[in-house]
């Protein structure tokens, strides 16, 4: 199969992967619940730096943070630097991370979406909102949490569409 032929079913995939990751975190949901909302942009990028490093990188991981930027109405540009910072660490340290089990996966990921949420309240801050501790480790936590059933679904996904 040509190399071109082969991007398409690759694209296809990390953009509706993405899409769902837009629906979910504009997905209406009562105050009280809304703080166990995992980081699903975050992770994605973090699963797709590090499954291809030489196909998704920090502009693609700057153009999501961007439309999840407008698309959750945010302060502008503040997922998008955070996501590229996270995708940065990610190509840097994308070898060592990926020979971990995927319960240190699991922890990086922790540290990696805490990261995420940090700069994005930094930048927040800065436009004179703000926003409690609680707010920020418990997303960190759930994402933590749901990583190894999202690297296994779209492991499982890229091995059936030959995406690898």
């Amino acid at each position: 199969m040509p190399a071109a032929s082969r991007l398409w079913p690759y694209l296809t995939a990390v953009l509706i992967s993405f899409v769902i990751a837009m629906l979910v975190a504009v997905w209406p949901l009562p105050a009280k619940f809304a703080v166990f909302r995992p980081e699903l942009a975050c992770l994605l990028v973090i699963y797709w730096v590090m499954s291809s490093p030489h196909r998704m990188g920090m502009r693609y991981a700057w153009l999501i943070g961007l439309s999840q930027d407008l698309i959750e109405g945010y302060v502008w540009g503040a997922h998008a630097m955070s996501l590229t910072i996270i995708a940065y660490i990610c190509l840097v340290s994308y070898q060592r991370i990926r020979s971990y089990s995927i319960w240190h996966q699991a922890i990086w990921v922790f540290v990696l979406v805490g990261l995420h949420q940090v700069v994005c309240n930094w930048v927040q801050g800065l436009a004179g909102y703000t926003m409690s501790l609680v707010s920020l480790l418990v997303p960190a936590v759930i994402s933590a949490l749901l990583w190894p059933l999202l690297t296994l679904i779209l492991w499982r996904l890229r091995r059936a569409y030959l995406l690898i």
